[in-house]
């Protein structure tokens, strides 16, 4: 499918390729690399509210996967497989590191500002995570839903459990 899409015959693909598995680490970095393009956008956009910057990247995190939900899926499902094989382990570190990376920075950054609450990073991280991959993940109970309810919904968890007070109280934003 992808040798057919880029315009090649299907057997063509190896010229580039030595085996379908490298296709997976690249679809990877792939959208990171586009997710990545569009953060200072972001940040300039959000000036120094990393709550508006969490909801923005988080949206922007939603619109990579739903674009490339199938292959999202795959690599989803395919990458412990490939963190445990010696030849592709950088590369689905550094795919890894600069998406989390990402959403961990504006995490603890809104932690020393007091505006985000968590107690640990990494969880917190892959919550976020799990939120928005929930969208390619859960396509079968999710049929009859549009991405936009889905949206409101995971953005409205984030806003009550991240943005609340200490005590427990929500603060939510308007930024949807």
């Amino acid at each position: 499918e992808l040798a057919l899409e880029a315009g090649l015959a299907a057997g063509s693909i190896y010229l580039y390729l030595d085996s379908k598995d490298e296709i997976i680490p690249l679809i990877g970095e792939s959208m990171v690399a586009e997710l990545v393009e569009i953060l200072p956008a972001i940040r300039a956009r959000t000036v120094g509210d990393p709550r508006r910057e969490l909801i923005e990247v988080m949206r922007a995190i939603l619109d990579v996967i739903d674009r490339y939900r199938e292959a999202f899926n795959v690599l989803h499902h395919e990458a412990r497989y490939f963190e445990r094989r010696p030849q592709y382990r950088t590369a689905m570190k550094k795919i890894g590191s600069d998406y989390l990376g990402a959403v961990a920075e504006i995490l603890e950054r809104g932690r020393r500002t007091g505006v985000i609450h968590f107690e640990d990073s990494r969880s917190a991280v892959h919550a976020i995570h799990m939120l928005c991959a929930g969208w390619a993940m859960g396509a079968n109970n999710l049929k009859g839903t549009d991405k936009e309810t889905y949206w409101r919904e995971i953005a409205a968890i984030v806003e009550g459990r991240f943005f609340g007070s200490a005590n427990g109280a929500s603060n939510p934003t308007a930024a949807r």
